[in-house]
């Protein structure tokens, strides 16, 4: 039987487990929404291309599967970009899919609608693999091997770009089955073994827990329980395990890289120890580095080890501890005398933000399922959520950490709250970055998603201003002029309250959670800049 190709693509999508999408359509992608309403997928409208690629990556976060976005030519796919980056830095398994110029036009600038030149080759630069098919016969292929690429090892974003003429195409349907990508690699025994000698013999063994260890959370704590190592999280990592190891997501402080400097041995699982997330591009690591990671590429990023055991993290991790013997190591933890230095230096950064997090903390504790918490590159997350906020095993942060984008906490806390429903999800942004995307909070009121929002104002850019007075400079461009967050969400129809303390943030929050509805919270950040910022609007300008 023959088919348009846009009715291939949703055919293939389908047959992908796929019931949802984020998508705005065009005039180029009406044929492939004719498919999406056929096979009944639902079609979530971002506001902004931008925002429907974070709330997909936020949705993809949270559910562990693949999640899609759908755009139309040109401008729209470009706006898709950054978030798209974004998820590849993470290792988000997000599909584009977009139209492009016919098959048989030449590119050449001639003023088509929405031409680029080369578009597929914009994401060529940015995903894991960018694909641009030229027949309708092509399409259900192109589907299953974005979904492989997604899901084998780390997973990844992929571009899928179909020609205007062969969205609306016919020709005959070829469907191709998925298959599964869930291998389970054999452990290297003899590197077990040496992996584990190496460990009996550390003094001062230390554990970073990174996102690939979610799964691992349990084994991982009792790796480093019967180890005696403490446990530092990335980003990524938090809300993957309690153990009373666990140190936190301290990566950016100098008092980890005085722990790493004391260490003998690093077990690295799941992370590719980036300098985005420890802050540092040149850390001093130990000679015996024993890596597990699904990944062959990510098992030699940024530091080659002595010991790789390329495996899912829960077996290779299991099987250490099954070679260690697993008995608890007894007595107090070798980084004990350094506690009083990170807690110090956690509490100086963290203390502008204190209000924030233990509302949140207060919260967590009438919670009975899981929390995923959604930070922005900002202040308020980097020093206050990652350094004040105590998850627990099961809960969730989201964080754009490799890529560092503004804007992401928003619509990535509205793709978390599609995914998983009838769990709790708080958003929080800095007043600069939920500028880059505050539309998508339409999406929350028309479903009606119970999601918390927290907008923490500065009076703009504050750490670029900090930032820009450590080197000497006059403040420029960093001070910004903001609206009426309350005013601003309640005419999108959302509840909305302007907060100033801990306890009044909390009751918000237990009033949100039992209303079931959106809702904003704005509350003030408590620094020298950020005084500075909102006592003297001149100041930055």
């Amino acid at each position: 039987m023959n088919t348009t190709g846009g009715r291939q693509l949703a055919a293939a999508l389908k047959a992908h487990g796929i019931e949802q999408v984020y998508g705005i359509p065009g005039t180029h992608n009406l044929e492939i929404f004719a498919g999406l309403h056929s096979e009944g997928i639902r079609v979530i409208t971002p506001r902004h291309e931008q925002g429907g690629g974070y709330a997909a990556d936020g949705s993809a976060r949270v559910s562990g599967k693949p999640s899609v976005l759908i755009t139309t030519t040109g401008p729209a796919a470009l706006n898709a970009a950054a978030a798209m980056l974004q998820a590849h830095s993470d290792s988000v398994p997000v599909l584009l899919i977009s139209p492009g110029v016919p098959v048989r036009h030449p590119g050449l600038g001639n003023g088509l609608l929405h031409e680029v030149r080369s578009q597929s080759g914009v994401f060529d630069s940015i995903v894991e693999s960018s694909v641009r098919v030229t027949a309708p016969s092509e399409i259900p292929q192109a589907v299953a091997h974005a979904f492989a690429t997604m899901t084998t090892g780390r997973n990844k974003p992929v571009y899928l770009e179909i020609p205007l003429d062969v969205i609306e195409e016919e020709g005959p349907h070829t469907p191709v089955l998925p298959v599964s990508t869930d291998v389970r690699l054999p452990l290297d025994e003899t590197v077990l073994e040496s992996a584990a000698q190496a460990l009996r013999s550390a003094k001062k063994p230390l554990l970073i827990a990174g996102g690939g260890s979610r799964g691992a959370g349990r084994a991982t704590a009792q790796l480093a329980e019967v180890l005696g190592a403490p446990i530092v999280e990335t980003t990524a990592g938090m809300g993957v395990l309690e153990s009373p190891n666990r140190v936190g997501a301290i990566g950016g402080l100098a008092a980890f890289h005085t722990l790493l400097g004391q260490a003998d041995a690093l077990i690295a699982i799941g992370t590719e120890l980036a300098p985005s997330e420890f802050w540092d591009p040149g850390m001093r690591l130990p000679e015996t580095i024993v890596r597990i990671d699904i990944d062959q590429r990510a098992m030699i990023t940024n530091a080659s080890p002595s010991h790789p055991l390329l495996a899912r993290a829960e077996d290779a991790v299991e099987a250490l501890v099954a070679k260690l013997g697993g008995q608890r190591a007894e007595g107090e933890l070798w980084s004990a005398p350094l506690a009083e230095e990170i807690e110090a230096e956690r509490a100086e950064w963290h203390k502008p933000f204190k209000a924030l997090t233990e509302a949140i903390n207060t919260h967590r504790k009438t919670i009975d399922g899981p929390l995923t918490l959604v930070g922005d590159s900002s202040m308020s997350c980097y020093y206050g959520l990652q350094l004040g906020v105590q998850l627990r095993e099961g809960d969730r942060y989201l964080y754009p950490a490799g890529g560092g984008t503004l804007g992401y906490s928003l619509p990535a806390g509205i793709g978390a709250k599609f995914a998983r429903p009838d769990e709790d999800v708080i958003a929080v942004a800095g007043d600069g970055g939920s500028m880059f995307t505050i539309q998508e909070l339409m999406a929350a009121v028309e479903h009606q998603l119970a999601v918390s929002f927290i907008i923490v104002d500065n009076g703009g850019y504050g750490e670029i201003a900090r930032e820009m007075l450590e080197r000497g400079d006059e403040p420029t461009a960093v001070a910004l002029g903001r609206p009426d967050f309350v005013a601003l969400a309640r005419s999108l129809g959302m509840e909305a309250q302007k907060v100033t303390d801990a306890a009044e943030l909390a009751a918000g929050l237990a009033e949100a959670r039992k209303a079931q509805a959106p809702r904003l919270f704005l509350m003030g950040e408590h620094s020298p800049t950020a005084e500075y910022l909102v006592n003297n609007p001149q100041f930055g300008k």
